[in-house]
């Protein structure tokens, strides 16, 4: 193999590797684990709870909120695929952190003027 083709075979390997390591994200989990558990997760299961997709919403916010406070991006990137395996302590946790945000729009549903 001469010079010139063992260099153009290195070259396409690596386009090829940059080319798999950029469409990763998009085939597991999304690049933002934050924004997948509100699209994947909060929304739907707060829906399916009763709440209209608004309140779904302004209760998905807040909490998501509340978790940036607590997780790095990583960190609950682990805590979410704990969740999504069925590990309960995580579950637990992020429960935890829905309760405070939803019980306020519950709140406000049941006691509106």
């Amino acid at each position: 193999m001469n010079k010139t083709h063992k260099a153009l075979t290195t070259l396409a390997v690596v386009l090829i590797g940059l080319g798999t390591m950029t469409l990763a994200p998009k085939s597991g989990m999304a690049a933002d684990p934050f924004k997948d558990f509100y699209d994947r997760n909060c929304v739907p299961e707060a829906q399916k709870a009763g709440l209209s997709k608004s309140e779904a919403q302004q209760g998905c916010t807040c909490t998501v909120n509340s978790l940036k406070k607590k997780y790095s991006t990583q960190a609950f990137a682990t805590l979410l695929t704990k969740h999504r395996s069925g590990d309960a302590a995580a579950t637990r946790t992020l429960r935890a952190y829905g309760e405070t945000c939803f019980d306020k729009i519950l709140d406000d549903l049941l006691f509106e003027n």
